[in-house]
């Protein structure tokens, strides 16, 4: 038996599922020229998604290092979460080195000049 959701308004011409969308399809959404993120295709997902959390990290570091050290909660705290976007993205960055079948080898005659 299938069951499926309910929906408010029936959609009777589109029949094909959503794909989840990630924040990387917001922020290429909101780019002013989007060939800056069209263009590279031999750079993975997970690399661009490795930097984003490394100066994510990087920051949160920096700004709980000028907090004075009597709000020592809010500092703590910072340094924790800026720690583990760190950690996920080395994660990110040695995914596609450790786990060979997961990212695919882009070749020179897959993408397109």
């Amino acid at each position: 038996m299938n069951v499926s959701k309910i929906q408010t308004k029936p959609n009777f011409y589109n029949t094909e599922k959503l794909k989840k969308r990630e924040f990387i399809d917001v922020i290429t959404d909101n780019v002013k020229n989007p060939r800056d993120v069209n263009d590279c295709v031999a750079v993975p997902r997970g690399i661009f998604k490795a930097y984003i959390y490394l100066m994510a990290g990087s920051g949160l570091l920096s700004i709980a290092n000028f907090l004075p050290s009597k709000w020592k909660g809010i500092k703590t705290s910072l340094n924790i979460l800026g720690a583990v976007l760190g950690i996920i993205s080395a994660v990110y960055f040695a995914k596609p080195f450790a786990f060979k079948g997961l990212s695919p080898t882009v070749e020179r005659n897959d993408y397109k000049k």
